[in-house]
């Protein structure tokens, strides 16, 4: 059967699903964050900031599931529908929403945002995970790849030290950073599920190979639809 398309398609109104978040999902991630990062060492004024840069990610397509049954998955996404093979033993993450008091010291977070001209980013979602490879939330995955906006991106990553008045602090590569939640705070955990769990309506991020090729061995990660 022909391949699905790889190319992330723009959300719809069904697909964009953020139970925390209230019905102007966009609006409301706007204002829902505010992350403020310090570095730690060196005194003295700091540097004049260059243009904003985004992490390199792991190469991804975002599906919408059709059906899902007897070990493989019908997808649709970019200019076409498709089908391909999960083997038994895949490992599934699935995107749950949770609230402040659900994070704990160790997980692995990553505020997800989109960059703007003003060298800020507007925050689509704040994912928690047990960590992975490399620094990834939850398995191989940051946690943006089944959001299905191509410029959403991992902005801050690290690991919670703690949660305290309203804020999650984290320990980052350039020291430590805070995050404050306020309500409709667009938050997730990454829990490991099993393939029964993926259902119509589900978004479904998928790593790519050297071809552009979905390769779903590697795991599945799942925002569930309606």
């Amino acid at each position: 059967m022909e391949q699905p398309a790889l190319a992330p398609r723009p959300w719809t109104a069904r697909q964009l699903i953020l139970p925390l978040a209230a019905a102007a999902a966009v609006v409301a991630c706007l204002l829902a964050v505010i992350v403020a990062a310090r570095q730690t060492g060196g005194g003295g004024a700091p540097p004049e900031p260059g243009p904003m840069a985004m992490p390199a990610g792991a190469g991804y397509a975002t599906f919408t599931v059709e059906r899902a049954d007897g070990g493989r998955l019908t997808v649709s996404g970019g200019t076409g529908a498709g089908e391909f093979a999960v083997p038994p033993g895949t490992r599934v993450w699935v995107l749950e929403p949770i609230g402040p008091g659900d994070l704990r010291p160790g997980m692995r977070a990553a505020v997800v945002g989109v960059p703007n001209e003003v060298r800020n980013a507007a925050v689509r979602a704040i994912v928690v995970g047990e960590g992975g490879p490399e620094g990834a939330t939850a398995g191989p995955f940051a946690g943006h790849e089944a959001l299905g906006e191509a410029a959403a991106l991992p902005i801050v990553t690290g690991r919670v030290e703690r949660v305290e008045a309203g804020r999650m602090v984290l320990r980052t590569a350039a020291g430590e950073a805070s995050v404050w939640f306020a309500e409709g705070a667009p938050l997730f955990a990454a829990r490991e599920r099993t393939f029964d769990t993926v259902g119509p309506g589900d978004r479904v991020g998928v790593l790519l190979d050297a071809a552009g090729q979905p390769v779903p061995a590697a795991g599945l990660l799942v925002l569930p639809g309606e």
